[in-house]
C-alpha cells in the first residue's frame, strides 16, 4: 500500500473516518460542557471577599429563626435583626457608608391587570438600607449601583438559596464596598416581603435613595441551588459587566419570562418597571426542594451549599466592581445600540457573547437575501462542469454504448431506476426530518400518558432517550436503499444533496424567527444556517474539484474498447447492486450477462476497480464541511439543552403542561443530531447497533420508574380556611391527580370517613385541589401575646378577625384588624372596586405606572410592618349603586411553629399541616399554596 493509498483509507470520507471523527466531536461537546457546568471549589483566595463570615452569616440567620420566616411571622423579625445589627456595625468604621431602617415608607399598587382576578396590594416598609457613598462627587447623587435581596422565606422553607444566599452575599459586599470605596454610590436594598408579591422592592421605589440609582443588580432564588444563572438584562449596556466574571447566562431564559412561559416574577421586574437598567442573578435548578423544608443548609449536602455561596458571591463581585467603577458609562450608555433589547450567551462558562438584537436581526436579513443567491450560483456552475467534463471524458459514450441495442425491457428498467433514484436524492432528507418529527411526537405521547412525571427525577434518561431517538430516525432514514436493488446515490452525492436541503431547512427557519418570532434567543438557528450555508458553499467547491477527475480519464477512455453485449456504469456499484460502505465506493464496469456473439471476448469482462476522481478529491474536503457545518450548531443547542432541562424537568409539580416539557427536550434532541445528517450514511453499523439498545433499555426504564425520591421530592400545596360565621374548618392539598387522592390523602386520619372533594387546580395543568372538613382536634389557632403554645386557642374563634363595613351611596368604609397577624385581606364578589385608598397613608394614591382595571379590583390585600394594626380601607365599588356589594374579610397566619420573644410564646399553631408533615410518603414534601398557610374571615353582604 502506498502512502497515498494509506492517507486514503484514513481521510477519505469512508465509514470509519467518518464515524470517528463525529463520535469524537459530540463526545468532546458534551464532556466539555458537563464538566464546565459544575459548581466551581472555593478558592483559598477569594478577591477581597470574606467567604468564611458570609457561611456564617448563612448559619447565623438561621440559627435566630430556627424556622421559615415569611413576612408574616415572628422568626422574620428575629432575621431583621440580626441584618440590622450587622450592616450597623459595618457603618459605624466608616463616614461614608450610611444605614437607613425604613419604617415611613409605604405605598399601594395594582397588580394582576391581564389576571381574570385583578387585586392591588398595600404595603408599610420595614427594608434595611445601606448606602455606600462613592469617591466621584459626580456620581455620589445620581448614577448609583443598587443591589437588591429579600431576607424573608415562605412559610415552608428556611430559604438557604431564595434568598438566605443572596442576603450574605450583600452584607459582603456592603463590607467590600465599605473597604474599597467605589467611583459611584451603591445603594443596597436588603428587603423583606417579596415571596408575598415584590412588596419589597415596591415600597423601595417610594424612598429618596431610590433616584441616586440607574443602574441594578437583583439576587434571588428561583429554586434551591445548583450554578446560579444570568435570568434577565433589560438591555446590552449592564451585560458588559458580565464579561468579567465565570459567566452562566443564556438569553432563552429572558425570552421564557417575556412571553410568559415562567409565570414567577422576581424583584427584576418591579426596578425594571421604574426605569431602571440592569441584571436579574438567580438559582433556577431544584425546583422540588425550593419552597420546601429542603431548602436548608443540611439540604444541600457536602460542600454544595459552600460552592452555590461562592458561585454567587463571585457574580456579584464581579459584575458590581464594573458598575460600581463604570466613570466612562459604558454599562450605562444608551447609544448606538446600548439600549437595545440584548441577545447573550456563554460558552463553556469561560466566554460571553454579547450584541443586540438588531444586529441579529441585519445579519439575518444579509443572510437570507445572500445566502440563496452565492449557493444558486455555485450549484449551477458545479452541474455545468460536472456535465462537461463527463461529455469530455467519453461518459456519455460509455454509459449508452449500443444503447439500441438493448431491450425495451432493460432500457424502462434503467429509466425507473434512474428516476427512484433521483428521486430517492431529493426527498429523503425530508423524509428523515418528518420521520424524526413524528417518532418525536409518539415519543411525547408516551411520556404524557404513561409517565408524565418521570423527568422530574430522570431528567437525563429522557433526554438519552429524546437523543437516541433522534438519531436513530435520521441516520437509518438517510442510509436507507429505496429498493432491493440498491437505489442509493454516491456519498459525496448523497452528502451535497442533504448540504443543500438542510441549508433550504435552515433557511426557512431563518424567515420564521425573522419576521414571526423575533425572539433574541433563536440565534442559534442564524449560526446553523451560517455554517451550513458554508459548507454547501465547500461541498459545491469539491464537486467542481472532483469533476476534473473525469478529464484525466478522458485518454482512458479513448483506448479502451467499447464491445456490444458490455455495459460501462459510471456509478460506483457491485454487481449485485451492493455498495461497500466498509470500504469506501469505488468505480466498477460491470459486465451485462447477454448471449455470446462473434465478437464477444474470449475472457470474461470481469469489473476491476478504479479509484473515483470524485473520492481522491473527498480527501481533506469532507474534514473541512464536517468541523464547519456540525460543532457549532451542536454547541450552542446543547448549552440551551441543559439550562432547559434542568429548569424545567420539575415544572410539572407546578402545573406545566407535559407536552410543553417533554416538546422542548424531544426538538431540543432532534436540533442536535440534525447537523450530522449529512455525513450520516457513513455512519458505522454497530454505532447504530449501539444507540439502538441505548434508546431502547432508556425508553422502557423512563416509562416504567417511579418519578420521585426522597432526592427529589413530589411538593403537595398546602391550605386551609376558617369560616368565622359557620366555625367550618376546612383543609386543601393540591397535586398531582395521579397521587393526590389515592396515595396521600388517605394517610391523613383528618381526612378518614370524611367527604374529599377533588376538583382541578385553576392554573395548574395536571393537578387537582382535594378539600375536606376536619374536627375540632384539627383546628388551627393565630397564637397571642396572651397564650402559650399548645394550650388551644384562649379567644373564641369569632376574635380571631374584627370587621366592620359602613355602606354609603356605591362606596363603603371597611375596618379590619386580625389577632397576631400583620395581614388581612378583602375579596369582593358581584361589584368590584374602581378606587380605593387607606386612612393615614396621605392619600398618596397608586404607585406611578399602576392603574386599576376599567372593569374593577376583586381584591385588595393589607401589609402591615405592626402586629394586630386595624386597616380602615374606603372603597369605591363599580356598578349601579341599588346593587348589593358581597365579599369576604379575612386575615391570615403563616407561622405553625412558636417563637420565644420577650419571653413569651407567639407563634400559631396548625395541626392539619403537623399532620401532613407527619404521614406524607418519604417521596413527598409540603409546600405553601399561598401567603398564608391559613385563613379565616367572615362574609359580609352591604
Amino acid at each position: 500500500m502506498g502512502f497515498l493509498s494509506g492517507l486514503s483509507a484514513v481521510l477519505a470520507f469512508r465509514t470509519i473516518p467518518t464515524t470517528i471523527l463525529i463520535t469524537v466531536i459530540y463526545a468532546a461537546i458534551f464532556s466539555t460542557l458537563l464538566v464546565t457546568d459544575q459548581l466551581p471549589s472555593v478558592p483559598k483566595h477569594t478577591r477581597g471577599l470574606d467567604f468564611q463570615q458570609a457561611y456564617r452569616d448563612l448559619h447565623e440567620l438561621f440559627k435566630v429563626a430556627a424556622r421559615p420566616h415569611p413576612f408574616n411571622s415572628h422568626a422574620n423579625v428575629l432575621v431583621r435583626s440580626y441584618i440590622l445589627n450587622r450592616v450597623k456595625d459595618i457603618a459605624s468604621s466608616y463616614d461614608h457608608v450610611s444605614v437607613d431602617f425604613d419604617l415611613s415608607s409605604n405605598a399601594s399598587w395594582a397588580s394582576g391587570l391581564l389576571s381574570t382576578s385583578p387585586y392591588a396590594v398595600y404595603y408599610e416598609s420595614d427594608n434595611v438600607l445601606v448606602k455606600v457613598e462613592g469617591s466621584d462627587k459626580e456620581y455620589q447623587e445620581s448614577g448609583g449601583l443598587l443591589l437588591s435581596a429579600h431576607w424573608d422565606s415562605v412559610s415552608t422553607a428556611a430559604g438557604a438559596t431564595d434568598d438566605g444566599m443572596g442576603v450574605v452575599t450583600l452584607l459582603s459586599m456592603v463590607k467590600y464596598f465599605a473597604e474599597n470605596r467605589p467611583s459611584r454610590t451603591v445603594v443596597f436594598n436588603i428587603n423583606n416581603g417579596e415571596e408575598d408579591g415584590l412588596n419589597g422592592a415596591h415600597v423601595f421605589i417610594e424612598h429618596p435613595w431610590v433616584n441616586i440609582t440607574d443602574t441594578f443588580l437583583n439576587l434571588e432564588g428561583a429554586a434551591a441551588g445548583g450554578r446560579p444563572l444570568l435570568f434577565r438584562a433589560t438591555s446590552r449596556a449592564p451585560l458588559a459587566s458580565w464579561s468579567t466574571s465565570r459567566p452562566h447566562a443564556n438569553v432563552i431564559t429572558g425570552d421564557a419570562f417575556s412571553r410568559g412561559v415562567i409565570r414567577s416574577g422576581t424583584d427584576y421586574s418591579v426596578y425594571e418597571q421604574a426605569g431602571l437598567k440592569g441584571l436579574d442573578f438567580a438559582f433556577y435548578r431544584g425546583r422540588s426542594r425550593y419552597h420546601t423544608k429542603y431548602d436548608s443548609i443540611p439540604g444541600m449536602s457536602g460542600d454544595k451549599s459552600k460552592n452555590a455561596l461562592w458561585a454567587m458571591m463571585e457574580g456579584t463581585l464581579s459584575s458590581s466592581l464594573v458598575l460600581a467603577n463604570d466613570v466612562k458609562g459604558q454599562t450605562r450608555a444608551e447609544s448606538v445600540g446600548q439600549g437595545s433589547e440584548p441577545v447573550y450567551f456563554d460558552l463553556f462558562g469561560t466566554v460571553m457573547i454579547v450584541f443586540t438584537f438588531q444586529t441579529l436581526w441585519i445579519v439575518n436579513i444579509i443572510l437570507l437575501i445572500v445566502g440563496p443567491v452565492i449557493l444558486l450560483m455555485l450549484v449551477y456552475f458545479e452541474h455545468i462542469i460536472r456535465v462537461t467534463s463527463r461529455i469530455r471524458s467519453g461518459y456519455y459514450r460509455a454509459a449508452n454504448g449500443d444503447a439500441h441495442h438493448e431491450s425495451f425491457v432493460a432500457r424502462a428498467s434503467a429509466e425507473i431506476k434512474s428516476f427512484l433514484k433521483g428521486f430517492w436524492v431529493w426527498s429523503k432528507f425530508w423524509t428523515a426530518l418528518l420521520l424524526g418529527v413524528g417518532f418525536q411526537v409518539l415519543l411525547v405521547v408516551g411520556y404524557a400518558n404513561l409517565n408524565p412525571f418521570v423527568i422530574h427525577t430522570h431528567p437525563w434518561l429522557v433526554f438519552v432517550s429524546a437523543l437516541s431517538l433522534a438519531y436513530l430516525t435520521t441516520v437509518l432514514a438517510l442510509t436507507f436503499p429505496l429498493t432491493k436493488h440498491g437505489v442509493v446515490p454516491a456519498p459525496e452525492q448523497q452528502k451535497l444533496s442533504v448540504l443543500l436541503h438542510q441549508y433550504v431547512l435552515t433557511w426557512a427557519l431563518l424567515v420564521y424567527t425573522t419576521s414571526v418570532v423575533t425572539l433574541g434567543g433563536t440565534y442559534f438557528i442564524t449560526a446553523w444556517n451560517a455554517v451550513v450555508l458554508i459548507g454547501a458553499v465547500l461541498a459545491c467547491v469539491e464537486g467542481m474539484a472532483g469533476a476534473r477527475g473525469y478529464e484525466d480519464e478522458e485518454e482512458v477512455g479513448r483506448q479502451r474498447r467499447y464491445v456490444r453485449g458490455v455495459h460501462y456504469d459510471a456509478v460506483g456499484t457491485a454487481e449485485n447492486g451492493h455498495q461497500d460502505s466498509e470500504n469506501g465506493h469505488q468505480r466498477v464496469d460491470v459486465v451485462e450477462e447477454t448471449e455470446p456473439t462473434e465478437i464477444t471476448p474470449l475472457i470474461a469482462q470481469h469489473g476491476q476497480p478504479t479509484p473515483l476522481g470524485e473520492e481522491q478529491g473527498a480527501i481533506g474536503w469532507w474534514i473541512a464541511q464536517l468541523l464547519v457545518v456540525v460543532p457549532l450548531p451542536v454547541i450552542l443547542v446543547s448549552h440551551i439543552a441543559v439550562i432547559l432541562l434542568l429548569a424545567m424537568n420539575q415544572t410539572l409539580t407546578d402545573g406545566t403542561s407535559p407536552f410543553g416539557v417533554y416538546g422542548a427536550v424531544s426538538m431540543l434532541a432532534l436540533l442536535i443530531v440534525l447537523p450530522l445528517a449529512p455525513f450520516s450514511m457513513n455512519m458505522h453499523r454497530w454505532l447504530n447497533g449501539i444507540i439502538l439498545i441505548i434508546f431502547i433499555l432508556s425508553t422502557l426504564y423512563t416509562y416504567l420508574a417511579f418519578p420521585f425520591s426522597q432526592e427529589t421530592p413530589l411538593k403537595v400545596y398546602f391550605a386551609q380556611s376558617v369560616d368565622l360565621d359557620t366555625s367550618r374548618v376546612v383543609t386543601a392539598l393540591t397535586g398531582p391527580r395521579q397521587y393526590l387522592s389515592t396515595a396521600i390523602i388517605p394517610r391523613f386520619p383528618s381526612a378518614i370517613d370524611q367527604a374529599v372533594n377533588c376538583t382541578d387546580a385553576p392554573d395548574k395543568l395536571g393537578l387537582q385541589t382535594c378539600k375536606w372538613e376536619v374536627g375540632d382536634a384539627f383546628v388551627p389557632s393565630p397564637g397571642g401575646s396572651k397564650r402559650h403554645y399548645g394550650q388551644g386557642p384562649t379567644t373564641s374563634l369569632q376574635k380571631w378577625v374584627t370587621a366592620s363595613i359602613k355602606r354609603k351611596s356605591n362606596s363603603a368604609r371597611i375596618k379590619v384588624q386580625g389577632l397576631n397577624t400583620r395581614s388581612c385581606t378583602l375579596q369582593f364578589s358581584g361589584k368590584r372596586v374602581k378606587r380605593f385608598h387607606l386612612s393615614g397613608d396621605g392619600g398618596k394614591g397608586l404607585q406611578g405606572g399602576s392603574e386599576v382595571p376599567e372593569d374593577g379590583l376583586e381584591q385588595i390585600r393589607l401589609w402591615s410592618r405592626d402586629w394586630e394594626k386595624e386597616f380602615e380601607v374606603e372603597v369605591d365599588f363599580t356598578g349601579r349603586e341599588d346593587e348589593k356589594a358581597t365579599g369576604r374579610v379575612s386575615c391570615g397566619w403563616a407561622e405553625y411553629e412558636s417563637a420565644t420573644v420577650g419571653g413569651g410564646r407567639t407563634g400559631g399553631k396548625i395541626p392539619s399541616l403537623e399532620e401532613v408533615l407527619l404521614f406524607l410518603p418519604e417521596w413527598a414534601v409540603v409546600t405553601k399554596s399561598s401567603a398564608a398557610l391559613f385563613d379565616a374571615g367572615w362574609e359580609f353582604d352591604v
